[in-house]
Order: C-alpha cells, then sequence, then structure tokens
C-alpha cells in the first residue's frame, strides 16, 4: 500500500479469487511464524509495494494438538515460503483439519496442494464456498465438513466454533473462535496496514491505528454505510461475548489485552463513518508510472 494523491493505496492487490500481481511491483517478507497462543501459531508474510509507507500482512494459521488445523492456505504467489513455514510446524500426515474462512484467493492460493500434501485432512467449509468455488476447483465432497455461522465441530482437545465477524467481503466468511486457547480468528475482519514488522497492534501508533484500522474496515465492507447502527453494534457483541484472549486475522497484528476492547470499540462506530474513498483513474495512473521507474522487487525470507 502506498498514499497516493490523498489515499492510501493497496498495490498489492490479493483481495480476491481472480485477484493478481506482479512480483516485481512488491516485496514480501517471510518472518518467522509467531506463537500467539500454546500450540497456535501465526503465518505472516508481509507485502509492501516498493517506496510505499506502510504494508499488509497476508496470515494464515496453524494450531497444533492431536489433530491439527490450518486455518487458512494463504496466497499462491508465495506458496514455496508458506508450505516450507507450515510443515515446519506439522507433519502433512498429521494434519485432520484445514478450516477455509471464506472463498477469496488470499486464503484458498494454496488449498488443493494442501489437500494433497495431508491427505488426513477435513476441509471445513459451507455449501457455498464450495458452489463459489467450482469454477476454479473440484473439491472431493467426501472429504467435506460443512459448518455453518454458529456451528462447532468437536477435535479432542477442543471445541472450534465457527462465528462471523462484524466485517466482511465475502458471504461465505466465517471466523473461528478455539475454546481451549480463546484465540478468535477474524478472518478479513480487524485489519489495518501497517509502517513495517510487528508482533503487536500495540506497536503501532494510535493515531495511525485510529484512521487505518477504520479506514480497511470500510474498504473491507462499505456497505456499513446503509446498517442500522444498534443492529450492528448486537453483531459486535455477539464476537465480543466469547471473551477471546487473543485475535488474529488475515491482515493484521495480533490483539490481546485491552487492545481488544478497543477494537470493538472501533468496530461500534463503524456504521455512522465515512465511507473510505477509493483510489481513481488519476491515482492508477500515478502508480503505473512510479513502478515503470523502479526496480523490480524480491522475495525475501528473514
Amino acid at each position: 500500500m502506498r498514499r497516493v494523491g490523498g489515499h492510501i493505496v493497496a498495490t498489492c492487490a490479493l483481495h480476491g479469487p481472480s485477484a493478481t500481481v506482479r512480483l516485481m511491483d512488491i516485496s514480501v517478507t517471510f518472518p518467522d511464524p509467531l506463537r500467539v497462543a500454546e500450540g497456535t501459531y501465526l503465518i505472516r508474510p508481509l507485502a509492501q509495494a516498493p517506496g510505499a509507507p506502510v504494508a499488509m500482512h497476508i496470515n494464515s494459521m496453524l494450531i497444533q494438538g492431536p489433530e491439527p488445523v490450518i486455518v487458512d492456505t494463504g496466497a499462491a504467489l508465495f506458496r514455496e515460503q508458506w508450505v516450507e513455514q507450515v510443515f515446519s510446524l506439522v507433519d502433512p500426515q498429521d494434519v485432520r483439519w484445514i478450516f477455509l474462512s471464506h472463498d477469496d484467493g488470499d486464503h484458498t492460493g494454496n488449498l488443493e496442494l494442501t489437500l494433497e500434501m495431508c491427505p488426513n485432512a477435513t476441509l471445513v467449509t459451507s455449501w457455498f464456498a464450495t458452489e463459489r468455488m467450482s469454477g476454479d476447483v473440484v473439491l472431493p465432497l467426501h472429504r467435506q465438513r460443512w459448518v455453518g455461522d454458529g456451528e462447532s465441530f468437536e477435535l479432542p482437545d477442543r471445541t472450534l466454533v465457527a462465528v462471523r465477524p462484524p466485517t466482511f467481503d465475502s458471504p461465505t466468511t466465517r471466523g473461528l473462535y478455539d475454546s481451549s486457547t480463546g484465540v478468535y480468528w477474524t478472518s478479513d475482519a480487524f485489519g489495518t496496514p501497517v509502517l513495517g514488522l510487528i508482533d503487536h497492534i500495540d506497536e503501532m501508533p494510535q493515531a495511525m491505528l485510529e484512521e487505518t484500522a477504520m479506514a480497511f474496515s470500510s474498504m473491507l465492507s462499505p456497505w456499513h454505510e446503509v446498517v442500522d447502527a444498534t443492529k450492528f453494534g448486537r453483531w459486535v457483541d455477539r464476537v465480543a461475548a466469547l471473551h477471546p484472549t487473543v485475535m488474529v486475522g488475515a491482515h493484521g497484528p495480533m490483539l490481546s489485552g485491552a487492545s481488544i476492547g478497543l477494537a470493538f470499540e472501533r468496530m461500534r462506530h463503524l456504521p455512522g463513518a465515512p465511507v473510505a474513498a477509493m483510489p481513481d483513474q488519476n491515482v492508477l495512473e500515478q502508480l503505473i508510472a512510479m513502478f515503470d521507474q523502479q526496480p523490480a522487487a524480491t522475495l525475501q525470507t528473514v
């Protein structure tokens, strides 16, 4: 992402099943997985356009245990590094579950490969997600389990509950709450661009967070301008009632402690916030001109 003409612009456009991005336009850093709870790790590639003031995470998650769970399968663009990190933490033969929060390409990019590498795993998804992906991939029905919003599935050491977050850009979206650790996977909700690699949202400048978190929520769910604030607040309450100890999602650093309550309060104000301005054709032309003058970026691992 970068600021052009007063806009914060996502030049790393990985959001959506048909989105594409040229590696020459971005640099991608793969830091070590972050342990966010007992046996729970965030896979957290960080993408940034050359010269951009901010970057975006494209996270997924791994839950270890008697029946390991992969939560979302990352972007295909980073397949080699994603596979290396995930399977440094778990043997593919041991994986029993692959939870898909929704069908956007940055969450399904390595799904076919993961199913192939993990022959004992069941894909936890929904009928609608399977239907929406049917034009791109044929998923074996006998390896699926359909879990809707509010439904759960049992593992030997924990219960996992699918709970839709307050904001989303796909009708198939469901978050995932882990009863054992209190971790809530927010899918795309509660995200924000960052200045660089950080582990926790408390490391961000507060003034920046107030602006970028609200802008990201608005871009993700521009329908917020037509929702009833009271009804939307009850939707936020539904997630808050889980009392998560940690919240992590696809597009930001982890939240814990007081930062979770502050994130809920920001979210409650979203219906009354202005819809974030979207970059226009003039911004596109400026970006193309910038990229034409810059050398190719490389994929980095740190």
